[in-house]
């Protein structure tokens, strides 16, 4: 802490930068940077009760009991009422709905309760739905 009041916080950032040694070989080289920066108490409050500051954790649990919406990374999105999730966004999901794209076209199919893999969620969207296009 400083004379002043602020608290200083050292963040260390370690870059991959592309290099090459020719046409068809690239090569990683790395970079760690240190920067040093000061918060005071006034600016932890005002974040704090900024929501546009959240982290997203805090956000998927603002959601908790609501329904939200699911882009997977392949093809199905998932329409449910969030009821919990962990450290790894696994998700437990009441009510849902899954819409899957097939070459047949879109496949609808309902589910009363399902425990969600983190590793493959794209997007989350509080309360929102496919259908509200």
């Amino acid at each position: 802490m400083t004379t002043d009041g602020q608290k200083v916080y050292s963040l260390n950032l370690f870059l991959l930068l592309p290099t090459s040694l020719g046409e068809n070989s690239p090569q990683t080289q790395h970079d760690t940077t240190n920067f040093k920066f000061r918060i005071d108490s006034s600016q932890i409050k005002s974040m704090a009760h900024n929501p546009s500051q959240l982290l997203p954790s805090e956000l998927i649990d603002r959601c908790i009991g609501s329904k939200i919406w699911v882009i997977m990374k392949g093809d199905k999105e998932l329409v449910g009422t969030l009821k919990g999730f962990d450290v790894y966004v696994n998700m437990v999901l009441e009510d849902v709905t899954e819409y899957e794209i097939t070459p047949e076209g879109r496949r609808i199919t309902k589910l009363d309760q399902i425990l969600l893999n983190g590793n493959n969620i794209a997007i989350l969207v509080p309360g929102g739905s496919p259908d509200a296009e």
